[in-house]
């Protein structure tokens, strides 16, 4: 298991079902310039894990998620760019950073159009989400990085499983928490290897 994910098991495995872990760091990459590279890198593999699942599913089922979908998609390309610069000029840490928050409000919009077609109730969301900010506001007290994007991923995924079996969107539901887990995939095989822009190329918007 990565540190990153050891990272986020410590912080949310009460809610988000990660499973037990010790150790909690933060996962570092031997060719990152400096700690925001290594973040920066890890929200981006993470985000390009989930939205590459996403597309696929989304191309083939349900293209009624392709607006949003693909406003998340140039997000990431956007971000993506920025943080191409960033690695060869560090001059642009501050659009990376804004970029890397647009990113994670257009993941937050796709997750909110899962959400309503799922029916889950706003009320378990909301309870959800005020949960996981104490948890965020507990672990960053204590130096713990956990990153926004991640954090999304693991409510979205734990919303999905609130899900019913029988209930109509339950594959709705499925596919949530399948894109979540190709992300944690996606971002423990990055562990420990250098940093590699061809693992996260730009994401081709649904046509």
């Amino acid at each position: 298991m990565s540190n990153k994910l050891k990272a986020a098991a410590c912080a949310l495995s009460v809610l988000f079902l990660l499973g037990l872990a010790t150790g909690c760091g933060v996962q570092t990459y031997p060719n990152q310039i400096n700690a925001f590279d290594g973040a920066s890198y890890d929200s981006l593999t993470l985000a390009h894990g989930a939205l590459t699942s996403l597309r696929s599913q989304i191309a083939v089922n349900y293209p009624k998620y392709d607006a949003v979908f693909n406003e998340a998609a140039a997000a990431y390309n956007v971000a993506l760019t920025g943080y191409s610069e960033y690695r060869i000029t560090q001059a642009n840490q501050a659009d990376v950073a804004a970029e890397t928050t647009d990113l994670t409000a257009a993941i937050i919009n796709l997750e909110t159009a899962f959400q309503t077609d799922m029916q889950v109730s706003p009320a378990y969301v909301l309870k959800l989400r005020k949960k996981a900010e104490g948890i965020r506001r507990f672990v960053k007290r204590r130096g713990v990085s956990v990153t926004d994007i991640l954090d999304e991923l693991e409510i979205a995924a734990a919303i999905a499983r609130a899900v019913p079996a029988a209930a109509p969107y339950a594959a709705v539901a499925q596919m949530v928490i399948s894109s979540t887990d190709d992300a944690l995939s996606a971002e423990e095989a990055s562990a420990g290897e250098p940093i590699d822009l061809t693992t996260i190329q730009a994401i081709t918007p649904i046509q």
